[in-house]
């Protein structure tokens, strides 16, 4: 086998393209493993151009393109680890499969393995905040309501043939904490045990997503059988009466958003400071729409990139900072770090930089849905 691997001299006439790979027997088969295997040898690469279009594929379809890599490696997910990240990334020079950056442009690498039946003991360390509440809501659908501890069990264990990969039980605890915070992000709030801030928090999400209308007996009827609110007797039992949970909650509200513009207008600030001697920042901005919220996401993943990337050069962190997606922006990272930390990794050190809204503005209670009628 030769240092340098050089698949149009070596396998003379095999062209291939992810998405257009000739068929392959069994020689060609066993010279394409060793050499995706053996990082010792240095593959030849081909500039392909923008031959390969991906924009047009589902998410089936996408995830299909790198079989070519599995039945090459001659992998079994039942009983074989998926393939390595630097696995794919040789296959990709040969034409193969897709890069990782590909993948994480579009989802993640783990729903890629899910997909061919692998189960990877970290295969949820790449899943953000809303891919735990997109399966979430997902399987909510199927199962009619807010999925009990034992649908969560079931999904994890893979019986709902419908929804795909989903976390355990005891890995949605270990990223949220209780499974009462994980309904409660997909839309099913449970009220047992509620303090007054929590009632507080739960009207200012119903006076966010109806601006002008009062919470009345009625409609807390109604969204307390629908589970997504407090039953009238919770307010009476913890308030006295509903006119003075009208006016505490409304006050609360608008203190709430008060405070949301100061802070806002803090890291604008802070912000502005920041560009002072951070040439590189300064020149994303310039580049950036300047709409409050993207000059805030473009600061807020330059921080991020520099905090937590290793070896960054100036035109990488400004090209970061200037991504669209906050999702693509955290999966390009990831993808990066090559393993270094997790999706859970970079929304806490979001919060701990205070910037994680500047990312993913959300307020709690935001994903349950207390949008009512003008009755």
């Amino acid at each position: 086998m030769p240092v340098c691997f050089d698949v149009r001299q070596e396998l003379p006439g095999f062209e291939s393209l992810p998405g257009q790979v000739p068929e392959i027997d069994t020689s060609t088969r066993h010279i394409l493993a060793r050499v995706i295997l053996d990082e010792t040898v240095e593959l030849m690469t081909y500039n392909r151009g923008s031959s390969v279009r991906y924009g047009e594929l589902d998410d089936t379809e996408f995830a299909e393109l790198f079989r070519p890599l599995v039945d090459v490696l001659e992998l079994d997910p039942a009983t074989d680890p998926p393939p390595l990240r630097t696995s794919i990334d040789r296959a990709s020079i040969l034409g193969l499969v897709p890069n990782q950056k590909t993948i994480y442009e579009r989802t993640t690498l783990s729903k890629v393995q899910a997909h061919f039946g692998f189960r990877p003991k970290f295969r949820f360390q790449d899943w953000l905040k809303a891919d735990y509440v997109e399966a979430g809501q997902h399987l909510a659908s199927i199962v009619g309501g807010r999925p009990t501890r034992f649908d969560i069990a079931a999904a994890g264990r893979g019986e709902f043939r419908r929804l795909g990969d989903f976390p355990t039980v005891n890995e949605i605890q270990g990223r949220f904490g209780r499974l009462a915070v994980f309904h409660e992000l997909i839309g099913y709030p449970s009220c047992n045990g509620w303090a007054e801030e929590d009632y507080f928090d739960w009207a200012d999400a119903f006076y966010r997503q109806n601006p002008d209308k009062a919470i009345t007996a009625r409609r807390l009827n109604r969204l307390s059988a629908a589970g997504v609110g407090p039953s009238r007797q919770a307010i009476y039992a913890h308030f006295g009466s509903l006119s003075k949970f009208q006016d505490l909650s409304r006050q609360y509200h608008e203190a709430m958003s008060d405070d949301e513009e100061r802070a806002r207008q803090q890291r604008l600030s802070q912000t502005e400071e920041l560009v002072r001697y951070e040439p590189t920042l300064a020149e994303a901005l310039a580049e950036a729409d300047q709409r409050q919220q993207r000059i805030l996401q473009v600061a807020a993943q330059f921080r991020l990139a520099k905090h937590l990337l290793l070896n960054v050069s100036p035109a990488e962190l400004r090209d970061r900072a200037l991504i669209k997606s906050p999702d693509v922006f955290t999966r390009s990272c990831l993808q990066r770090s090559n393993g270094g930390f997790r999706a859970a990794d970079v929304e806490t050190t979001a919060s701990a930089f205070g910037v994680f809204d500047d990312m993913w503005p959300m307020h709690r209670f935001g994903s349950v849905n207390l949008r009512v009628d003008s009755k």
